[in-house]
């Protein structure tokens, strides 16, 4: 049993029957996470990749969300629902970007269940200064660490 909410690189998730992800974690559908379907809400998935994005944004070395440091704004972000999730399944969150410009990025989610994708989502990510509109180059080793890692490809 993978411990909940703990980071899974690469090789644990493939170990979970996970593919091509590099980033992610386990958890379990809590009952004030469904519906009046009683499956997991979508607005629930999007909480879920927002509390995933920030543990991934940390962990590549974007920011540490402190004085000074870069601002990342998410400026879109989707949800898409595949196959339903119920109360006290255990499920497998991951997050990889996809391609790199100077001061954004698109990332991807998966939400797995016994290694079956039951919902996918996208974000567009802006770094921004402080002062919440300039743009801010990412730092270099964020941008080589998605490259290394993720196999972003690196555009602009």
């Amino acid at each position: 049993m993978t411990p909940f909410l703990t980071h899974l690189d690469r090789d644990a998730l493939a170990a979970l029957g996970i593919q091509g992800w590099s980033f992610g974690y386990a958890d379990r559908v809590r009952f004030g996470e469904l519906d009046a379907l009683n499956h997991v809400n979508n607005t629930v998935f999007l909480r879920w990749f927002e509390t995933l994005r920030v543990a991934y944004i940390q962990n590549y070395g974007f920011t540490n969300y402190g004085p000074g440091d870069p601002m990342m704004v998410v400026r879109r972000v989707t949800a898409d629902y595949h196959a339903p999730m119920f109360q006290n399944e255990t499920y497998v969150l991951t997050a990889r970007t996809r391609s790199i410009k100077t001061s954004s990025f698109v990332m991807e989610y998966g939400a797995f269940v016994d290694g079956t994708l039951r919902a996918s989502g996208e974000a567009v990510v802006i770094s921004l200064m402080d002062d919440g509109k300039t743009r801010r180059a990412h730092l270099a080793d964020a941008v080589a660490a998605v490259v290394a890692r993720d196999g972003a490809l690196q555009e602009g």
